[in-house]
């Protein structure tokens, strides 16, 4: 999907006990994103899952990404998952999504909290994000990565955590009048299907998700340069995960 936006920019959609941390809210607080070192990527990446999602709309098959929580318990009967909104729900509504190579007694996803998308508005990636829950637990070798707020002015080097051993570090690209502080500008490499990649920093030692990659942005009078383009993680989403983490196992939509 294309849609013009202000500067001549083409939008792609790229879809084919826990800690949580709060955002930084002064610049005292303000968080300098650091790359991961491969030691924690090779520890981080399994945690990155695939999901398969049946549009019933058009019979269709989605492929995209969706990374595994560190927010339910040790003796939880479920897991959590954080995904792009456009790659589990389509034109008639939300897929029949499952993880790919689990059955489904493990990762068919039962339930789904999604971001509420306004008709009017002209920026498709800043409500991009779904919370997924699985019906059972996944193995216990998949790593379940732990999540962190963003705040808008929070700079540096971010990775791109995904099943690949690419590990390279991603610049946070500071562009004129893109004012959405919803969003991380990155130059990771992206390429459809990559959707739901987690975009990770190091706290303290300890991986963290601060956002969610959801499709790339192409500056046509810049050559057609292409730059990634993530959801951060922010206080307002965190206290959405938390509540559906609460909640009971009802299907249903953010209002």
């Amino acid at each position: 999907m294309i849609a013009s936006v202000p500067r001549l920019i083409a939008i792609v959609l790229t879809a084919l006990p826990a800690v949580l941390l709060s955002g930084p809210t002064g610049a005292a607080d303000r968080m300098s994103f650091m790359p991961l070192d491969t030691d924690s990527f090779d520890d981080s990446r399994n945690g990155v899952v695939r999901l398969m999602c049946v549009d019933g709309g058009n019979g269709h098959s989605y492929l995209s990404r969706a990374v595994l929580l560190d927010v339910t318990g040790p003796d939880a009967s479920h897991d959590v998952l954080l995904a792009a909104r456009h790659g589990v729900v389509g034109s008639t509504g939300q897929r029949d999504c499952q993880v790919y190579g689990q059955d489904a007694e493990t990762g068919q996803i039962i339930d789904m909290v999604i971001a509420p998308q306004d008709p009017l508005e002209g920026n498709e990636f800043s409500e991009d994000w779904a919370i997924l829950r699985t019906a059972g637990r996944l193995p216990a070798d998949i790593a379940r990565l732990q999540a962190a707020g963003a705040g808008s002015s929070d700079e540096g080097r971010l990775t791109m955590v995904n099943r690949v051993t690419d590990n390279r570090a991603c610049h946070v690209e500071d562009i004129a009048d893109w004012d959405d502080a919803r969003l991380i500008v990155h130059d990771c490499p992206a390429r459809p299907g990559l959707s739901g990649s987690p975009m990770v920093t190091l706290i303290k030692g300890v991986p963290h998700v601060v956002g969610l990659h959801v499709g790339q942005y192409i500056i046509l009078q810049d050559d057609g340069r292409r730059l990634g383009v993530a959801r951060r993680l922010s206080d307002d989403f965190l206290a959405t995960l938390v509540a559906y983490i609460e909640s009971p196992k009802t299907p249903g939509a953010v209002p």
